[in-house]
C-alpha cells in the first residue's frame, strides 16, 4: 500500500513537471491574449530595412503527432484520414493544440481542417515532407490542403508541401471555360488571424497558396518553388480578404508570383524575391461577374528577376463594373524583366472588343530602377470606357540591355487613354512628350 502511494505522489509530480515544461514552452509573444493577433499596417512607412511588424508563432500546448493516428512516412500509404484525425483532436482540445507532420514523407489526397474550434491557437507544423496525390479526382474542391472556417492558425515548416504538379499541369484550366482547375496546395478560407510561415512549397497542382474571405492574415519567409513554364502555378493569391501581408519571401513560378484579386482591401508585399514568374500582379481584375471593388495595396522593397512582368496591374476586357485604387508600387528592383511597369486593361483573348470596365484610379510607380528586356518599358495601356485617372510616376529609372549601344535606341513608354503625371528622374521620358 506504500508503495503504491508513494507511486502515485511520484507520478503526480512527473506530471507536474511536464505540464510546467509544456507552460513554458508556450509562452505566448507579448500581447498574445487568446487569440493570434496579426494586424498590420499596410499603409505604414516603416523603413525598408526593418524588420517586420509580425508575431512569432507560440508553440507548447497538447501536441497530436499524425503518426498517432496510423499516417506512414513511407511516400506511398495514403494518409490522409490520418491528418483528418489529428486535426478533429487538436480542434476540440482546450487551449493551444499542435498537429505534427514529423520527419518523413507522407502522401495525402484533400485534406479539410475546419472550424470552428474550442483550442486556440493551432499550429500544424510540417517538420518533413507532404506529397499531394497524382490521383485529380482526389480532389473534390480543387484543392489540397484547407484551413476554413477556423482562426487563430500558424501554419509552420521547416518542411515542404510538394504538390506533384507535373503530371497534371498538361490538364490546365485555359481560363475560358476549358480545362480543369487544378488544385490550390493551401488555402485559407475564412480563417482570421492566421500566420503562413517558415516553409516551403514546390511544384502545386494550380495555386500555391491561396487567402480567401480572410482578414489579417501573415504569408512570410515562405519559399515557393515551380519550373517558369508551368502554368497558374501563381505564389501567392489573395481574394476578398483584407489586412493581407506577404513579406520577407522567394517565389519562382510560372505565373504571378502575387497575385492581388477583386474585393481585396488593404494588402501589403513587403521584401519579396520574384523570379521567375509573371510578376507582382494586380488583378486580373473583372474576370468575374461578382467581382467587387479592390482598395489600399502596397508593393514595395521587392526585387524581380527574369520575369514576364513587373509591376502589373491587368483588367479584362468587357469586364463588370467595379473600381480599383490606392495602388503603390515603391522601391522595386527590376534584374532583366521584359515589361517592367505596365498597366494593361485589354488582358483577354482577341475576340473580345470592348474596353475594360474596370475604373483604375490613385496609382503610383514610385522609385522603380533596373534593366528591361523590351524598348517599352513603361506601358500604360487603359480602357477607352474607362481611362485611368490619377496615375502618378516618380523617379523611374530603367535602362534597355540594347540602350547607349551602336542601334543607338532608348527605351521608351507609352501610353493609352491616361494622362500621368511624372516628376523626378524619368528614363524613359514621358510618353507625353
Amino acid at each position: 500500500m506504500g508503495l503504491t502511494r508513494e507511486f502515485k505522489l511520484t507520478t503526480t509530480f512527473i506530471v507536474a513537471l511536464a505540464i510546467s515544461s509544456i507552460i513554458v514552452e508556450a509562452k505566448p509573444f507579448p500581447g498574445f491574449s487568446h487569440t493570434l493577433s496579426v494586424k498590420l499596417d499596410a499603409r505604414s512607412n516603416a523603413p525598408a530595412s526593418g524588420a517586420p511588424r509580425v508575431p512569432v508563432a507560440p508553440g507548447g500546448g497538447a501536441i497530436f503527432p499524425i503518426t498517432n493516428y496510423g499516417a506512414k512516412s513511407d511516400g506511398k500509404s495514403d494518409s490522409t484520414m490520418s491528418f483528418q484525425k489529428a486535426w478533429r483532436d487538436a480542434c476540440h482540445s482546450n487551449g493551444p493544440a499542435k498537429v505534427l507532420v514529423p520527419a518523413g514523407t507522407f502522401k495525402t489526397g484533400e485534406v479539410i481542417f475546419t472550424g470552428p474550434c474550442t483550442a486556440a491557437p493551432i499550429t500544424f507544423e510540417i517538420q518533413g515532407t507532404m506529397l499531394g496525390t497524382e490521383d485529380l479526382s482526389m480532389y473534390s474542391q480543387n484543392q489540397w490542403i484547407t484551413i476554413e472556417h477556423v482562426n487563430n492558425v500558424i501554419v509552420t515548416g521547416p518542411g515542404t508541401l510538394d504538390g506533384l504538379g507535373a503530371s497534371a499541369w498538361k490538364h490546365k484550366d485555359d481560363s475560358f471555360g476549358g480545362g480543369v482547375k487544378l488544385p490550390v496546395s493551401l488555402v485559407f478560407f475564412k480563417s482570421n488571424n492566421s500566420v503562413a510561415q517558415n516553409f516551403k512549397t514546390v511544384n502545386s497542382k494550380g495555386f500555391h497558396i491561396k487567402v480567401l474571405e480572410s482578414d489579417n492574415v501573415i504569408v512570410q519567409n515562405v519559399t515557393i518553388i515551380a519550373p517558369g513554364d508551368s502554368p497558374n502555378t501563381d505564389g501567392v493569391h489573395i481574394s476578398r480578404s483584407q489586412n493581407v501581408t506577404v513579406a520577407d519571401s522567394k517565389i519562382g513560378t510560372g505565373d504571378d508570383c502575387v497575385s492581388i484579386g477583386a474585393g481585396n482591401t488593404n494588402i501589403t508585399v513587403i521584401r519579396v524575391e520574384c523570379g521567375p514568374g509573371h510578376g507582382l500582379s494586380v488583378g486580373s481584375l473583372g474576370k468575374w461577374k461578382d467581382e467587387t471593388d479592390l482598395r489600399g495595396v502596397t508593393i514595395t522593397n521587392c526585387t524581380l528577376t527574369n520575369t514576364k512582368n513587373g509591376a502589373r496591374i491587368k483588367s479584362y476586357r468587357q469586364s463588370p463594373s467595379l473600381s480599383a485604387s490606392g495602388i503603390v508600387f515603391d522601391d522595386i528592383v527590376m534584374n532583366g524583366v521584359f515589361n517592367p511597369i505596365i498597366i494593361d486593361q485589354n488582358y483577354a483573348s482577341s475576340h473580345l472588343k470592348q474596353g475594360s470596365n474596370v475604373k483604375l484610379s490613385d496609382i503610383h510607380f514610385r522609385n522603380i530602377r533596373g534593366v528591361s528586356l523590351s524598348k517599352v518599358a513603361v506601358t500604360l495601356n487603359c480602357s477607352s470606357a474607362f481611362p485611368c485617372q490619377g496615375v502618378e510616376l516618380v523617379d523611374i529609372n530603367l535602362s534597355s540591355t540594347g540602350a547607349g549601344t551602336s542601334d543607338g535606341v532608348a527605351v521608351r513608354s507609352a501610353c493609352q487613354n491616361v494622362k500621368p503625371t511624372f516628376s523626378g528622374k524619368m528614363n524613359p521620358a514621358s510618353c507625353l512628350a
